[in-house]
């Protein structure tokens, strides 16, 4: 992964061009949503009408993922704006 981090002086708004089309480029997002998926087992009980799981530890270890996820989405840096680049290499 590679990125140029450029700040842009109207706003105050870092630019960060990158050769990547997702967001790789961004590796909190992929951090929370690895946080989120570990509640994929509880919402299938949920959803599709299985009750395996104790209510008291699935609400604990949903609240702890979620809260987890939500400390990774705190650390991202909002004031980024991502470009992808033409990979001149």
């Amino acid at each position: 992964m590679f990125n140029i981090r450029n700040v842009n002086n109207n706003d105050n708004m870092a630019e960060v061009k990158t050769y990547e089309d997702g967001w790789d480029c961004e590796p909190k997002l992929k951090e929370a949503v690895y946080e989120i998926d570990k509640c994929h087992h509880f919402i299938y009980e949920i959803n599709n009408c299985v009750r395996s799981s104790e209510l008291d530890y699935m609400v604990y270890e949903m609240r702890d993922f979620l809260n987890a996820a939500i400390c990774k989405l705190d650390e991202i840096d909002l004031k980024q704006e991502f470009k992808t680049i033409e990979d001149e290499r």
